[in-house]
């Protein structure tokens, strides 16, 4: 099966529209899966320590027509947990912490630690893959060291390890295939963009 996982969308409907419509040209079939941080949360994470009950618009860039892109199933990214946190609007709490498809766990990358230099130390998990985002930049991590990132070009990873941060929507519309029949990853960008 394939899977287009994307992240980091950071309410953004001009990137997100086109990453969505790359998709749909280059792999209708595959399973669209968010890795979270679907929303802009406008609360800095100081101030969101000692903010409660803010209004919805004021706490998070909600427009409808990126709304209604979200048409997929996603994880929790640390800007829905924020948003949630300075609202108490639980709706932002609906998406689960990981996610597992074939041989491939899925996690926003919040949940890791990560050293002064944004490099991060993987949690443990029962698959052979990782499929994260958060840092925003796309990497493919083999035995914890991070390698260069082939654009285009379908990666075998066969039954080894690999953690690999598909990278962000916002601002780069990176997104990842991952065909779990043939065991392979392609980094993938969306080119077409229109700035208007």
């Amino acid at each position: 099966m394939q899977y287009a996982l994307l992240g980091d969308l950071h309410s953004h409907y001009k990137c997100t529209k086109s990453v969505l419509e790359h998709i749909k040209e280059v792999a209708p079939q595959a399973e669209i899966i968010g890795l979270g941080d679907l929303f802009e949360c406008t609360i800095g994470k100081k101030k969101a320590q000692k903010i409660r009950n803010a209004p919805v618009e004021v706490a998070a860039i909600l427009e409808k027509e990126f709304t209604n892109l979200l048409t997929f199933p996603s994880i929790i990214g640390n800007q829905e947990e924020r948003i949630a946190l300075v609202t108490g609007d639980k709706r932002f709490l609906q998406y689960e912490n990981v996610y597992e498809i074939e041989n491939a766990t899925l996690m926003h990358g919040h949940q890791f630690d990560w050293d002064e230099d944004f490099n991060p130390t993987f949690p443990p998990i029962e698959t052979p893959l990782l499929f994260f985002g958060h840092s925003h930049h796309a990497a493919i991590y083999v035995n914890g060291e991070r390698q260069a990132v082939p654009y285009n070009k379908p990666l075998s990873i066969g039954e080894k390890c690999y953690q690999i941060n598909v990278g962000p929507v916002v601002e780069n519309m990176e997104w990842c295939l991952y065909d779990s029949e043939v065991m392979s990853v392609t980094f993938m960008q969306a080119i077409k963009f229109d700035p208007e």
